[in-house]
């Protein structure tokens, strides 16, 4: 499949091209919907239900009755397909933003069906080993449809339902007690590390310590911290940050409002096998791939850094929370969600980092400038563009490391970030 403006090749039921962010057209034969967004599809479906309403009470009663019938089933129809495409474009292309060795490569994965008594639960495929050598028994991926959400308090509920009834009799006690003090002293909704070491769980918290002192404005947008498994094809992934991932729909006719999960995900191969994740991570950052000093910890502030970013891109949009879409907020969550994936927001901070240092020390070329911090600040992605806000998270990953001592880079580009996220 290709964009229908640039040509680039496209994924089915992407929502925007990767290349140029045009927001993509398909037929129904490719199971997405003719029109020109997502949410102008909704706005029409509704205005074809009130158009029925409006109109069929007014036929003659001997065609009511089957005219009725027929606009109904129309109308489920639409709803279902809607309802599909909606969540196969946020969940399949969450913009996801991982932090990989020297061989990683991110692919997707094929979905199953799991029942529950009292909700539809969707599981997505990508977690659903439950034992065997590094692997977690915690599920990532439950999409919740059909449920009653009035408010963000039943969001949190939701979430921390989701997390809470997989603590089961053989979780570790000492891991509880960690996952307690993260949720309760950082305003993180759910966290599941289960059958990580203790002392590595330990290291995790002084991780997320020292980052929420020097951003306390980082508290309450990051609904999971999560250990997660992934196949084979994704080993290379250390760990991830998923902005969205729609995680409840609504009983409604529009299926809002939608409660969005953002977290930060955790591959159990690495984080579960000490000596694999020290020797990639050491070994990735002595030949300069990573920041200098990069340690089994340090990844997680690698997706630190890109969920500060994203604090900073909802700032820009004055957002202060995508854990609930309504129809109010849904125009202003597809430009978040595109802009994230498109980098604009990112290239912008970078813009601003980079003229302050040419402004102090002279003129270096934009992209030897952001090199000077790692490899891996200058990610390109599968179509050959840069990933710039890998670069941020990249600056932000190394001054967490080096502080005093970081490259210049990193430190300017924080300058902007911070003055993003407390402005």
């Amino acid at each position: 499949m290709f964009c229908n403006k640039c040509g680039n090749e496209v994924y089915p039921n992407q929502k925007f091209c990767n290349k140029c962010g045009n927001h993509l057209l398909y037929t129904t034969q490719n199971n997405a919907i003719p029109n020109n967004t997502i949410e102008n599809n909704m706005m029409q479906n509704d205005a074809i239900q009130n158009h029925y309403r409006s109109s069929y009470l007014n036929y003659n009663n001997k065609n009511s009755n089957t005219k009725i019938i027929i606009i109904t089933v129309v109308i489920m129809i639409i709803i279902i397909l809607l309802t599909t495409v909606i969540l196969l474009i946020t969940n399949k292309n969450s913009y996801n933003f991982d932090y990989g060795n020297v061989e990683n490569s991110v692919n997707g994965t094929p979905a199953v069906q799991n029942g529950d008594n009292n909700n539809t639960i969707q599981n997505g495929g990508g977690n659903t080993i439950k034992s065997g050598k590094n692997a977690t028994a915690i599920i990532t991926d439950n999409v919740y449809y059909g449920i009653s959400i009035n408010n963000e308090a039943d969001a949190i509920k939701l979430i921390e339902e989701d997390s809470i009834k997989q603590k089961q009799a053989d979780y570790p006690q000492e891991i509880i007690e960690i996952e307690n003090r993260i949720i309760q002293n950082y305003s993180i909704t759910a966290v599941n590390l289960k059958e990580l070491d203790v002392e590595f769980a330990k290291e995790l918290e002084n991780v997320i310590k020292n980052i929420y002192t020097n951003f306390p404005s980082a508290r309450g947008h990051l609904t999971n911290l999560t250990l997660t498994n992934l196949d084979m094809s994704n080993n290379g992934v250390i760990a991830l940050f998923m902005p969205v991932f729609t995680f409840g729909t609504s009983n409604t006719t529009t299926t809002r409002p939608w409660v969005i999960k953002t977290q930060i995900q955790l591959n159990a191969r690495y984080f579960l096998d000490p000596t694999r994740i020290d020797s990639s991570v050491q070994a990735s950052s002595k030949v300069g791939h990573f920041p200098k000093n990069a340690t089994r910890n340090s990844p997680v502030a690698h997706e630190l850094g890109h969920y500060l970013s994203f604090i900073a891109m909802m700032n820009h949009y004055s957002t202060n929370s995508v854990m609930l879409i309504d129809d109010n907020k849904l125009s202003n969550y597809y430009e978040i969600i595109k802009d994230f994936g498109k980098g604009d927001f990112s290239k912008q901070m970078l813009d601003e980092a980079y003229q302050n240092y040419v402004r102090d020390n002279g003129t270096i070329d934009f992209d030897q400038w952001r090199g000077q911090i790692s490899q891996y600040a200058l990610a390109k992605d599968e179509q050959g563009e840069y990933i710039y806000d890998e670069t941020i998270a990249e600056a932000f990953h190394d001054v967490y490391l080096n502080g005093d001592n970081a490259n210049s880079t990193s430190k300017y580009i924080i300058q902007v970030l911070k003055k993003y996220i407390e402005g």
